[in-house]
């Protein structure tokens, strides 16, 4: 049985994903000591620019873009944001394309800083998806517990696990039905939200998975913490497991240090710099 980490990368106007990518894969590398895939369109691109890639990542697999994509707006911090396009959707096909029997999907923004999700290879569970979340400043952002208020819990796609199995792929192509009628799942579940999100579509599946009941006996909660950081918030420097951030407070910051966390970086800009600075000798 193989075991590994599937990640995907598409890049927009600003945003390069796929330097997000290796830097994922690197820590991943060192923390977990798996083999990596990354999913991208943009074989020849990483090629060019990033030679040095094959040290972190095992596997590129080229899948195109997807076609069915949004625009977002990206903030950096809190003063400043673009407008760009958002490829997200892709996911659906994590499955279908892991060349490995055990898979965890990351984000490539996910600063992976323990050995915590290695436990899930140890069980019995053939999916399991991230339930339970910290903010790294709980003071100052509302709940995202559900996917709308009135409406069932949220899961979040930010990181998930499955086995080649039945119930696995029954779960996938369910997201790929909700994907495909999406308008039609928003108006059910109350989303406001117009932009397709893996974690609406997921938490749904789930939904669905468990005869439309809710319940906290399946899926398991992964084995992991995830720390969330938003993008009003800045990274400023990682150095092994230490990871500092300034966390948006009102019209300030607050300076937070995290130690040993699982911690989603959602300001992207803030993220490619630093990691500017890290591959500067590679």
């Amino acid at each position: 049985m193989t075991n590994g980490i599937l990640l995907f990368a598409f890049n927009n106007s600003n945003i390069d994903y796929v330097k997000q990518a290796i830097y994922c894969a690197k820590r991943v590398k060192q923390y977990l000591n798996l083999p990596v895939q990354l999913i991208t369109d943009a074989v020849d691109y990483i090629e060019s620019e990033y030679p040095f890639y094959k040290k972190y990542i095992d596997i590129v697999t080229y899948t195109p873009a997807p076609s069915n994509n949004s625009v977002k707006t990206f903030n950096d911090g809190l003063y400043a944001s673009k407008t760009l396009e958002w490829k997200n959707s892709a996911r659906t096909t994590a499955y279908d394309l892991s060349a490995f029997d055990k898979t965890i999907v990351i984000d490539v923004d996910l600063l992976v800083s323990n050995t915590k999700l290695l436990a899930c290879f140890d069980t019995s569970e053939d999916f399991m998806i991230a339930n339970h979340y910290n903010l790294v400043n709980q003071k100052i952002e509302p709940s995202f517990d559900r996917i709308s208020d009135k409406t069932i819990p949220m899961y979040w796609a930010t990181i998930l696990y499955f086995t080649k199995s039945k119930t696995a792929k029954t779960i996938f192509n369910l997201v790929s039905h909700i994907k495909d009628n999406y308008r039609y799942y928003r108006t059910v579940y109350n989303i406001t939200e117009t932009k397709f999100r893996n974690d609406f579509a997921f938490s749904i599946a789930v939904h669905m998975m468990r005869g439309f009941e809710i319940s906290t006996e399946w899926p398991k909660q992964l084995p992991s913490d995830m720390w969330v950081s938003i993008d009003r918030d800045i990274l400023i420097d990682v150095n092994d497991t230490v990871i500092k951030l300034l966390a948006h407070k009102s019209h300030d910051y607050l300076p937070v240090k995290l130690t040993g966390a699982t911690v989603h970086v959602m300001n992207k800009f803030s993220l490619n710099s630093f990691i500017d600075k890290e591959f500067r000798n590679e």
